[in-house]
């Protein structure tokens, strides 16, 4: 499998397509903007690849390190015991006296989602192998669901290429929880290369699938009671490490209280150090390890000088330390340098502290002496510690940290305060397009907080539409809109009173402004549910409202100014303003905008017969549908409908029906925006497979959701219309008039108004009446009913001609040359090969095919005509194919039309030299050729409208079959074997 050449396409794509976004900017600047995403991409937090630092309090034991010495020489090697019992400085000794090349990577909280995991993974690699090429990150960093599995073979395959054994060590693997990297490093240990050497360090047995290598007895295993110090480890761990000479008694009652645990040792060796006699520290000391080490906690504390102990209190409410930040929160009036100093003595005193970086500038508290330290400070000084919180809060603050300050402002319990860090904030972040997260802080604080900020209120409700919290979001902005009414009966209360302070309470809120912000997402929720005039109203509303430039709310508005278009029925305006829009978005770092327009762009391009440029922008919005999570988000199921709908143009039902019916799924919170037209197609394409129930099944979901009060004010329309269609194609004409009864739409030679719909809603009502008129027609041999149907159709093929919208063109036409046909009209054969030449370039296929046998006489007619005369499109082929794949309205088929269905369902057989028989289908021979022609994976799917993973998981089923394992093999085998020229 290519996937080298592959990957480097999905890198040319990225590139393509931030070029695209910033079309408008000058080359320099679009150059810059490209280099920074990529050096912001690439920045790693080396501390979290590199080997630690080994503490000073560090036995060497060599019982140990040999154990680990015997891991190294199969796959897999796990330590796993409770904190504090010395796992991570035991690992880092071993890596000193090692000869092997080691790979470090110290996991934490945030490698929970596998684009972050694999960034690190790849770069502790790198840091042994250089070479080891970004490709995998790449695939590794895009890959979901059946994907994760392919991604890890390129993994597994470049670490195999390396000439080099190798030992990778992922230390504090307890924090991992996330299904999907958890899935990844299943299938990465289940086939690991011989030359790499795993080595997990975790304070719980890892969630992984380890029975088999247990059965095979190639995992090697250390626990909680080999990491527990012998009596002859803690006398050299008291005399060498802390230089303590003690009886051999005490040793031996210190091991018995600890139960060998290395940190209640290094605390007791703390406090033992100020003990007379030893021997009482340990006097009457019952229980557990817990509360040993809370014994020992209070000996190590109450020994400390005053300074020192109240500096380990009151900074013990941090997560990280470094000087700046332990004076602010500690003591804010001492001279400068006082936290660097304190630092450095608690560092030299071995009280618990380490380093996380190699200057020395960062630190961190044991976790356990950090939990006794709060819980001391909770107990003595509890008024000092929401203080405390709020200097953390400031500090990260001016430091432009915003995240840390409302972390540690959340921390402080005083909600009130805690908001009003937010409201001072407020505006930088949604200006940068933070709005998910903002969301998530705002939502912290008491609902009866919120309720007095509506600079908060308004955000906060903006961003739960932007998570498609609807419900939840109208409720605050109710709140909102209660608020202002009583601001505005203050103003006239005010007014009548002849004080001249008008709005001033309103204006005082600042930020955000209020009444524009909540015309914004008034404007927005109208749109979600069809009503155009609400959202136009709102729309101006919000523009006369707003008082300065903000992007993340011009590219709300560049949204709604681009849906009008769309609604109009112009392609060309609308493809021009969607651009525009997805530019704006990009700038504001407005997700949700930029993902709905550039998946409104593919379906104007569809619309103008454009399907392999709708292709690419729909992969391209794939990239924007990736969370930070590492899943998707909702509004990936709106791609997703976009590529089922593109396969089903093209016949592809198959594939279609995967797309279709994941989108669904994902898109279910999001009716108004996307399960429409996914029931639409979903319930085509079950018909188009013969699945008549299944097609009444789509249909019955459909009015069901129509009903909802998410749904649009279309919606009870458009469903109708899509069922008389469906009665149509099954030749039921008394269902088709039972639907257009329900529907409640005119009687059949009666007009639909435009200004009564949008124009691509008139526009299929008109298509859906004209095909029922033609259908009646051609059974009833009622001329009236051919003419009326014929005349509307020219109408529509003048508007949708001087729209744009092929798409249209192609179905006016097939349905015209129809008509034509049965009213004996000699221009019938020319407007069907009209639609065919139209459609036949960029694939079309299945918009043929619906019209079933009613297609078939017509198309062989063309067929002859085309033979005869000099024109290039439609090609023979193209109406061959399309003769082949329709029913025959009478008698046996033509030969040559069995002849190709034969060839078509026959696989491609051959036989290997050792008399192994193969079979290709035809899909497989499909790839196969264009493999043979060179063209990459990304080309293959743009040319046959074919997912990624999907040509993939074709070029994997050939290379296995032919017995191979690159392209060139492939091909060359294949020629061998007669499969191609």
């Amino acid at each position: 499998m290519d996937i080298k050449s592959d990957l480097e396409l999905k890198k040319h794509v990225g590139e393509e397509f931030q070029w695209e976004l910033m079309a408008d900017a000058p080359r320099d600047e679009r150059m810059m903007t490209i280099e920074q995403s990529r050096n912001i991409e690439s920045i790693l937090l080396k501390t979290k690849i590199t080997v630690p630092r080994i503490s000073p309090e560090f036995v060497h034991r060599q019982r140990l390190t040999e154990r680990i010495d015997r891991g190294v020489q199969g796959p897999l090697t796990i330590v796993s015991a409770p904190a504090g019992f010395g796992k991570t400085n035991l690992l880092v000794d071993w890596v000193k006296n090692t000869v092997l090349p080691v790979a470090w990577f110290s996991l934490d909280n945030d490698d929970n989602t596998l684009p972050r995991f694999s960034r690190y993974l790849v770069g502790a690699l790198q840091s042994l192998a250089p070479h080891f090429r970004d490709e995998e990150l790449d695939f590794l960093e895009t890959i979901r669901g059946g994907g994760i599995e392919l991604g890890v073979t390129l993994l597994v395959n470049g670490l195999t290429a390396l000439t080099q054994e190798i030992v990778l060590v992922l230390d504090d693997f307890h924090v991992l929880e996330d299904r999907t990297v958890l899935q990844a490093l299943n299938y990465f240990i289940k086939f690991l290369p011989q030359n790499l050497h795993l080595i997990i360090a975790s304070r719980s047995a890892p969630a992984l699938e380890l029975a088999g290598l247990r059965g095979k007895g190639q995992l090697v295993e250390l626990g909680m009671d080999d990491l527990r110090f012998t009596g002859e480890e803690v006398g050299r761990f008291f005399d060498e490490v802390m230089g303590l000479q003690l009886p051999i008694e005490t040793i031996q009652v210190l091991e018995q209280r600890t139960d060998g645990w290395v940190t209640g040792l290094q605390m007791a060796a703390i406090s033992l150090r100020h003990q007379l006699d030893p021997t009482a520290l340990l006097t009457n000391q019952e229980g557990t390890t817990h509360y040993l080490a809370e014994f020992l906690a209070e000996e190590v504390l109450d020994k400390q000088p005053e300074e020192i102990r109240q500096f380990l209190l009151r900074s013990s409410i941090l997560d990280t330390l470094t000087g700046p930040l332990c004076e602010a929160v500690v003591n804010p009036g001492a001279q400068p340098g006082f936290g660097t100093v304190m630092l450095n003595q608690l560092v030299h005193a071995n009280l618990f502290i380490t380093a996380l970086d190699e200057r020395y500038d960062w630190f961190r508290y044991h976790p356990l002496f950090a939990d006794f330290l709060r819980h001391v400070q909770a107990e003595i000084n509890p008024g000092e510690i929401p203080l405390l919180y709020k200097r953390a809060a400031e500090w990260f603050e001016q430091k432009g940290d915003l995240e840390k300050a409302l972390q540690y402002a959340l921390g402080s319990a005083d909600m009130e305060w805690a908001a009003q860090l937010i409201e001072r904030n407020i505006l930088a972040l949604i200006r940068t397009g933070e709005i998910f997260p903002l969301t998530d802080w705002i939502g912290k604080l008491p609902d009866a907080v919120i309720q007095v900020h509506p600079s908060l209120s308004l955000p906060y409700a903006w961003g739960l539409i932007a998570e498609y919290r609807l419900d939840l979001a109208r409720y605050w902005l109710d709140d909102v809109r209660r608020r202002i009414s009583e601001l505005d009966r203050q103003t006239d209360d005010l007014s009548r009173a002849g004080q001249n302070e008008t709005g001033s309470e309103l204006e005082g809120f600042g930020l955000w402004n209020i009444r524009g912000g909540l015309a914004i997402c008034e404007s927005t929720l109208a749109l979600f549910s069809g009503d155009l005039d609400q959202a136009a109203e709102f729309s101006r509303e919000a523009t006369s409202y707003l008082q300065e430039e903000n992007p993340f709310v011009q590219s709300l508005i560049a949204l709604d100014d681009s849906m009008y278009f769309v609604l109009s029925g112009d392609t060309e305006k609308a493809s021009a303003s969607l651009r525009e829009t997805v530019q704006i978005a990009r700038q504001a770092n407005n997700l949700m905008v930029m993902i709905v327009a550039s998946c409104q762009l593919a379906y104007e391009q569809v619309l103008q017969g454009r399907l392999s440029q709708a292709w690419k922008s729909l992969q391209k919005a794939q990239y924007m549908t990736m969370g930070s999570n590492g899943k998707p988000l909702p509004l990936a199921g709106l791609v997703e409908i976009g590529l089922g709908e593109i396969m089903l143009e093209r016949g592809s039902l198959a594939e279609a029906s995967t797309y279709l019916e994941r989108g669904y799924q994902m898109s279910q919170n999001l009716w108004s925006m996307g399960s429409q037209e996914g029931l639409i197609s979903l319930a085509r394409l079950r018909q188009a497979q013969g699945d008549d129930t299944g097609s009444q099944a789509v249909i019955s979901e459909a009015f069901r959701l129509s009903d909802s009060n998410e749904s649009s004010q279309w919606d009870s329309k458009v469903v109708p219309a899509l069922a008389v269609r469906l009665s149509l194609i099954r030749n039921d004409l008394a269902e088709a008039e039972q639907w257009w009864k329900k529907g409640e739409f005119p009687e059949l030679t009666e007009k639909f108004h435009l200004e009564d719909y949008p124009y691509h809603i008139f526009e299929y009502l008109q298509l859906t009446q004209a095909r029922y008129l033609l259908r009646k027609g051609q059974a009833s041999g009622n001329t009236a009913f051919l003419q009326s149907a014929s005349d509307l159709l020219e109408m529509l093929l003048t508007e949708a001609t001087r729209f744009q919208r092929l798409t249209s063109q192609i179905e006016i036409l097939i349905l015209l040359a129809q008509a034509q046909a049965a009213l004996v009209d000699d221009r019938a054969v020319n407007t069907l090969l009209k639609a065919l030449a139209l459609g036949e370039p960029e694939g079309y296929q299945q918009i043929y095919l619906d019209e079933g046998w009613y297609l078939s006489t017509l198309l062989s007619e063309c067929q002859s005509a085309q033979q005869k005369g000099e024109s290039y499109l439609p090609s023979p082929a193209f109406i061959e194919r399309l003769l082949a794949a329709l029913p025959h309205p009478v008698g046996e088929q033509p030969a040559a039309i069995q002849s190709a269905k034969a060839q078509e369902a026959k696989p491609t057989t051959a036989k290997l030299e050792d008399g192994l028989p193969i079979s290709l289908s035809a899909r497989e021979m499909e790839v196969l050729k264009l493999i043979a022609e060179g063209k990459s994976n990304q080309e293959i799917s743009a040319q046959l409208y074919l997912a990624l993973n999907t040509v993939k998981r074709h070029a994997y089923n050939i290379f296995a079959k032919l017995e191979v394992r690159k392209r060139t093999q492939a091909v060359s085998m294949a020629r061998k074997l007669g499969l191609i020229p």
